[in-house]
């Protein structure tokens, strides 16, 4: 009688243990840009054509990403262009939106039992056109920006320090192209966008 007891106790220490020393991640947030203002654009329909087909290989990492490029793309679209016209078309394009991780040459020698060694390298990329559309489709002006990210990992991180240092940079890359194109963008697009 005492063993089964024993045996009972001694798995319930066990799962209390395990819970305890392995906490879930934090979630991180959802990106947005809805607090940047936004623009109204004299057209009647906005529309993101994906030129770009990451392939589900390493070293690409897009589809192991809190948020990906692209989507991080799709969502500054949708939180910051708004339609507000009867006609025109106001086409964004991605020619790019990678992100790769390729593993570095670590050092097995003496000092690497006492460094922390970079073990990887995260490389991004964005490269995005907006062109204003007439009613047959054809292009009457454009701009363009790109940008780019690159950061090392080191041995040992954990998979959510991982997510979140992903989540930053593609957070802090969105928001320098957002830098770039805002200026192109009012002064390009003056006499199609409705001023509030």
């Amino acid at each position: 009688m005492f063993r089964p007891f024993a045996l009972t106790l001694g798995l319930l220490i066990g799962l209390t243990a395990c819970a305890g020393g392995n906490p879930p991640n934090a979630r991180l947030p959802e990106m947005t840009f809805a607090n940047l203002p936004s623009l109204a654009i004299d057209v009647a329909t906005i529309e993101v054509i994906s030129n770009y087909q990451p392939p589900a290989l390493p070293p690409h990492i897009e589809y192991d990403m809190p948020t990906s490029p692209e989507t991080a793309i799709k969502r500054w679209v949708k939180d910051r262009l708004k339609p507000n016209g009867r006609t025109g078309v106001l086409r964004v394009s991605i020619q790019n939106a990678q992100a790769t991780e390729v593993p570095l040459k670590v050092d097995t020698g003496v000092k690497s039992v006492f460094e922390k060694q970079q073990v990887a390298r995260v490389e991004m990329a964005i490269d995005v056109t907006l062109q204003i559309l007439d009613e047959r489709q054809f292009p009457i002006t454009e701009v363009s920006a790109k940008e780019s990210r690159s950061h090392t990992l080191s041995e040992g991180l954990k998979l959510n320090e991982r997510d979140k240092l992903l989540y930053d940079m593609v957070e802090d890359m969105m928001l320098q192209f957002n830098g770039d194109i805002d200026p192109n963008i009012r002064s390009t697009f003056t006499r199609w966008i409705n001023q509030r």
